[in-house]
């Protein structure tokens, strides 16, 4: 296990390393990252092509070297080769003749030296005596030639016949050349031949010299101009990314001034809701405490008047004086119940609903479904500007649904999830046209201005088998 531990030890280093190198590359400009790569990529490209290049000119340039030799040889050798068709060897004559052709020039002033091959390996003629009736392993380039290709190639001198090539210490240019004969068209031989090639090597380094400048030349300039343009694109990229920092930068203060401002406003609408709740209860005693005690005052010394005066508790206009202050009464009592908001300090969500829905079955004797989801995350306390949002809220909602929608069912649900709590109120009257709704009174528009003065959302809508749908949206995270 501690082997085993070290080992990996190594792995981690050499992987936290590669990662932190991967970092630094990737934090670096655009352009940089571009010569980087760019740069390993065009080196790898330029060595590929270069010596797919070279290759193909050296190709070309010794097999029409070989070519031409082939065929300045075969004049000479073919005619006196033609015995071999009739003969496993070359008649003495024919190798002085041969040799002396070899020896002077011009052939002993380009060949260096000549074998003819039979099959099976059989020298039938060699520059060197002593080869002559010998028989050796055939190459790869002999057995080609005796299919009939013509092969040329810088030989290595490497096989047991080449000891006296070797010993010339100059580049040769190996050449297999098929013997024809002249009657039928047959292979007979194969001529293998050695030309000095100190001119030719001199030549093909020229060559090489000139294909790996010019490729090295046009793949730098590739290179530097796609860098000038990486470089042009990515001082542009730079810049527009300073441009948008700056305009994000800016956004961001202006997005962070108009947070500011709309909590500002939020809390001076919460401010102007509370005042108008404590200013409507000053409202609702000073009706109860003041008109309504006078009206009940008055409804008892009436009494009184009436016993002094033995007026009859039947007497017409007794009757109808008491139902004027009983009915002036009702409406002040009335007034000041609807002005005054109940007790909601300290109250839940879900007892604010209960206490809205309970008054406005008390008022009109209409029994409301209640969906409430998520009940269990609305019975703590809620602050009271909330609440105070709520109660309206169905409070309205109710009374619009029994006005405009009398007889038909009616709802109220509440949904807790995704960070906010939805309230709505649902009926399923006629409905209305929603560009109509507005001329109607001030009720929902009120409603919509003391919802989103509290950071939530309103909405209404008529739904398509009939019946309209009030709905608010508060953040959950407000009313805790």
């Amino acid at each position: 296990m501690a082997v085993q531990a070290q080992d990996q030890h190594p792995v981690a280093g050499r992987m936290a390393r590669l990662a932190s190198l991967y970092a630094r590359i990737a934090s670096l400009p655009l352009h940089y990252r571009f010569a980087l790569a760019g740069s390993i990529v065009t080196l790898v490209g330029m060595l590929v092509i270069g010596n797919i290049v070279s290759r193909s000119i050296e190709t070309g340039v010794v097999r029409n070297s070989a070519i031409s030799s082939a065929v300045y040889m075969e004049s000479f050798i073919a005619p006196m080769s033609q015995e071999l068709v009739i003969s496993e060897h070359l008649s003495d004559k024919t190798i002085r003749r041969m040799r002396d052709l070899l020896e002077n020039p011009p052939l002993a002033d380009r060949v260096v030296s000549v074998k003819i091959w039979r099959q099976d390996g059989l020298l039938a003629f060699s520059s060197d005596a002593d080869l002559i009736g010998q028989s050796f392993e055939q190459s790869e380039d002999l057995k080609k030639a005796w299919q009939g290709h013509l092969n040329a190639s810088f030989d290595e001198l490497a096989d047991e016949e080449n000891e006296r090539e070797r010993l010339t210490g100059v580049p040769l240019l190996e050449v297999y050349n098929p013997i024809h004969s002249i009657l039928t068209g047959e292979i007979i031989a194969v001529a293998e031949f050695y030309l000095d090639a100190t001119e030719l090597e001199s030549d093909l380094r020229a060559a090489h010299a000139r294909a790996w400048a010019v490729v090295a030349i046009v793949t730098g300039m590739t290179f530097l101009a796609l860098f000038g343009i990486v470089r042009s694109g990515s001082r542009t990229i730079e810049l527009q990314t300073r441009r948008l920092k700056l305009q994000l930068s800016e956004l961001a203060r202006v997005s962070a001034q108009n947070e500011a401002l709309r909590a500002r406003v939020q809390d001076a609408s919460r401010r102007v809701s509370e005042t108008n709740e404590r200013y409507m209860r000053r409202v609702s005693a000073e009706l109860h405490d003041g008109p309504a005690q006078a009206l009940a005052l008055a409804s008892l010394r009436l009494d009184a008047l009436l016993r002094r005066a033995s007026v009859t508790t039947d007497d017409p206009e007794a009757q109808s004086l008491r139902a004027v202050l009983d009915e002036a009464l009702g409406d002040v009592r009335d007034l000041c119940r609807g002005l005054t908001l109940p007790e909601l300090d300290g109250r839940s969500v879900a007892e604010t609903l209960d206490l809205a829905i309970d008054a406005h079955e008390r008022r009109t004797g209409i029994r409301v479904q209640r969906e409430f989801a998520g009940a269990s995350s609305m019975e703590g306390p809620a602050p009271h500007p909330f609440l105070i949002c709520i109660y309206r809220f169905v409070q309205e909602g109710l009374m619009n649904a029994y006005r405009h929608a009398p007889g038909a069912d009616v709802g109220v649900g509440c949904d807790v999830g995704d960070g906010h709590i939805a309230i709505h109120v649902t009926d399923r009257g006629p409905g209305f046209v929603l560009g109509e709704a507005s001329k109607t009174g001030l009720g929902l528009s009120g409603l919509r201005e003391r919802v989103e003065s509290i950071g939530g959302a309103f909405d209404i809508r008529v739904c398509p088998a009939g019946g309209t749908r009030l709905s608010m949206s508060l953040p959950s995270d407000s009313l805790t």
